[in-house]
């Protein structure tokens, strides 16, 4: 019953710190207003979110070695809500940046514990349900918590919902340490750290991979980044359409995750890599410039999003394969997370760069760049690793 209630507080805590991480999306144009900045430059607090969680993910198995998981858990999401209450109750953007900064750092942290508790906390019964917590409450926060904000935001003020996520993950949090088990598991030192990433890297091909996922990522994420934004210039959408909009693919998306492995295991690893990331490309060409009528881009932007789910599953499966020299499953699972959160961040930060029309033009540029470099990375690493040991 305590593993059950477990796996259920991790998720309630990762979906809701990952919607308060990217909600600014939708609620670009009010939070614009409150802090007296462009709209691009929002974008900003996207970036330094995650570029905090990006190195508390890195660091925080070194706090997990040095202190009880349960209580820095404990710490971490009290530590976020704090941080996330300031963002709230300002309106200075540089504080408002440092803010969320920290906030991320606390969700990145978190994250650790949440690595820890599935590799170490959970028995063999319960580690396939944290996995699948681990894998999908990120990115179906991204789908369906962030466009849930934009339409209650709507509804009330742009605060009220960060403040709602905020208080839960103060809730979930405290309730998940006291139910965090004792470990068994010896510490992992400093040096055990830094040694098992760069054994990881040190495999063939291993720098390509993480290097063509983070940049792949830049495009998935990304689009999600700017799609206030995007759907506001192309389309003239309020906060309350845009959001329905971002709901509509959430919800498709969400489903996918479900038959994901059963899509990929009727057609064949290789035949459903080939085919979603053949039709993303097509997919996101068609939309991704905003002249298509609303209707006809939501729906591609729907495919695209789906055939993510697909290809990303797909890759993740045949890490094994791809890499059998290691068997770190912490490292492997940090670099997951560091490489999706990255790529949000640099994407992020690029795009603040760029204010006005022509500014979403190199956005766009960028997106389609990104999908097109990384996805080219990925398939060369897997026809040289997977593709490659099949045939031999």
């Amino acid at each position: 019953m305590r593993e059950k209630l477990s796996v259920l507080l991790a998720f309630i805590l990762i979906f809701a710190f990952s919607s308060v991480d990217n909600a600014v999306s939708p609620m670009v144009g009010r939070i614009a207003q409150t802090y007296g900045v462009g709209l691009e430059k929002v974008l900003w607090l996207i970036s330094a979110c995650t570029a905090g969680t990006v190195l508390g993910v890195f660091l925080g198995p070194w706090f997990t070695s040095r202190l009880k998981p349960g209580g820095l858990l404990a710490v971490s999401a009290a530590a976020m809500t704090l941080s996330q209450a300031g963002f709230l109750l300002g309106d200075n953007f540089a504080l408002g940046a440092a803010l969320r900064f920290l906030s991320g750092f606390a969700s990145g942290v978190i994250a650790a514990c949440m690595w820890r508790l599935t590799f170490h906390g959970v028995s063999k019964r319960y580690y396939p349900a944290m996995v699948a917590v681990l894998l999908s409450a990120r990115p179906l926060a991204t789908a369906i918590g962030v466009p849930m904000a934009g339409l209650a935001g709507a509804q009330f003020y742009w605060q009220a919902p960060l403040w709602a996520m905020a208080a839960a993950v103060l809730l979930a949090g405290t309730a998940l340490s006291l139910a965090y088990p004792e470990e068994a598991a010896p510490p992992v030192k400093t040096a055990g750290l830094f040694s098992a990433y760069a054994s990881v890297l040190k495999a063939p091909y291993a720098k390509a991979y993480y290097a063509g996922f983070t940049v792949n990522r830049m495009c998935y994420f990304g689009f999600y980044a700017v799609a206030g934004i995007w759907f506001t210039k192309h389309y003239g959408l309020s906060l309350k359409s845009l959001s329905f909009a971002l709901l509509i693919i959430g919800l498709a998306e969400a489903l996918v995750n479900f038959t994901a492995a059963r899509i990929i295991r009727r057609l064949g690893q290789k035949r459903a890599l080939d085919l979603s990331l053949s039709l993303s490309f097509i997919s996101l060409m068609a939309f991704v410039w905003g002249g298509l009528p609303l209707k006809t881009a939501v729906a591609l932007i729907t495919v695209f999003m789906l055939l993510d789910r697909v290809y990303s599953m797909a890759l993740v499966l045949t890490i094994p394969e791809m890499f059998p020299q290691t068997g770190d499953k912490t490292a492997f699972g940090s670099l997951n997370t560091l490489t999706a959160w990255a790529g949000l961040t640099i994407i992020a930060w690029l795009a603040g760069l760029f204010p006005g029309d022509k500014g979403l033009l190199v956005t766009e540029i960028l997106l389609a760049l990104s999908f097109t470099a990384g996805s080219a990375v990925l398939y060369f690493v897997q026809k040289r690793t997977v593709v490659a040991t099949r045939s031999s």
